[in-house]
């Protein structure tokens, strides 16, 4: 039987960093895949784990003890890059299962790792679902190659003594072109993005009834329409474009109990958008729902009169979002023609509707 490997050198993983990413790094260091790297440390022993998926949430112990003795690491210190030690009181909805191995970035911090020289790196908070802005260099985070267009995939590459992040697909080096600065306009919204970004981040990390509230809210908006087999979500009546329909890569979030699990970033930005346009700097209903929000979700399905009206049922305690969107309707089964919604760069202008 052969000895587990312990590998001569190996890089440390930064205390931001995403478990995956790291041992990524450490695996292009000796020209292999992670799941090659295992089993080369792991050496010829029964007791190994299935090669399978690393997951950055909750990883297998026995996998982290395998890097953790091969890389000579402490093995509580792997464990602490893991999401769930990272943030163990945040909810599962609200760390991004990144399905298909898709990720969300930011090009400038891969610049800024470059320019200190350093390995570029995934840092773990992109995996949050609310995060769509970098705060450190407020910019926007980018799921797709901004030269194939692909839903971004990456891939590490030695390139002047350091690892450099590179598209899975096409292969083009992801960088922000010198770190240039997007112009007034695209700076102007990418803060007021992050202004509510941090307001969600504070209701997560806050009481648990308002983070409820959320939630309900954003199901409310991605809950479809009351016209059967239209598959659009409530918040298509948001638009200034008659006949909007969703777009296909969105319809996986509509009706799906964590709707923003399923939308890439500039969909999740749309919906932080909307809660601070309806609802303002609380981004949730409190007491009672503003007008315009109530004419978006009662469309969601009809509201049965209340005995004792809509008022008195908030003051019973009823949750104005449930009187509003109770009896939701399930969304539709039936297929949508492709060629009857509105596509990714179809339409670039996202105008209000006033109902």
């Amino acid at each position: 039987m052969t000895a587990a490997i312990r590998l001569p050198v190996a890089p440390r993983p930064f205390r931001d960093e995403l478990l995956s990413s790291w041992m990524v790094r450490v695996a292009s260091r000796y020209g292999l895949e992670v799941p090659d790297m295992t089993a080369y440390m792991a050496g010829q022993r029964d007791t190994l784990p299935l090669l399978r998926q690393i997951d950055d949430t909750a990883p297998d112990p026995e996998l982290l003890k395998i890097w953790a003795r091969g890389c000579r690491i402490d093995p509580a210190r792997l464990e602490r890059l893991s999401l769930k030690f990272r943030h163990h009181n945040r909810p599962r909805d609200w760390i991004s299962s990144a399905r298909g191995g898709g990720v969300s970035v930011c090009f400038a911090c891969f610049d800024a790792d470059v320019a200190v020289g350093r390995d570029a790196y995934i840092r773990a908070d992109w995996r949050l679902v609310e995060r769509v802005v970098c705060p450190v260099h407020k910019e926007m985070l980018r799921d797709r190659c901004l030269e194939c267009g692909a839903h971004l995939r990456t891939s590490f590459r030695l390139r002047t003594g350091l690892l450099r992040v590179f598209c899975a697909k096409c292969e083009c080096l992801l960088t922000g072109r010198g770190g240039a600065r997007a112009d007034r306009a695209d700076t102007a919204f990418t803060e007021g993005t992050l202004t509510f970004q941090r307001q969600v981040e504070r209701i997560i990390n806050g009481d648990k009834g308002h983070l409820a509230l959320l939630e309900r809210t954003i199901r409310a908006l991605w809950a479809p329409l009351d016209r059967a087999g239209a598959a659009r979500p409530v918040l298509a009546l948001w638009f200034d474009q008659e006949g909007w329909n969703c777009p296909f890569e969105a319809r996986a979030a509509v009706g799906a109990p964590a709707p923003l699990q399923h939308l890439s970033v500039r969909w999740r930005v749309l919906t932080l958008v909307i809660l601070g346009d309806l609802f303002g700097e609380r981004m949730v209903p409190m007491a009672t729902m503003p007008e315009a929000a109530a004419r978006l979700f009662r469309r969601a399905a009809p509201i049965p009169r209340a005995p004792y009206g809509r008022r008195a049922a908030i003051s019973k305690g009823e949750d104005p979002i449930d009187i509003v969107t109770r009896r939701v309707q399930r969304l539709s089964k039936s297929p949508v023609p492709r060629w009857n919604g509105n596509f990714e760069d179809e339409r670039a202008d996202f105008g209000r509707v006033r109902p």
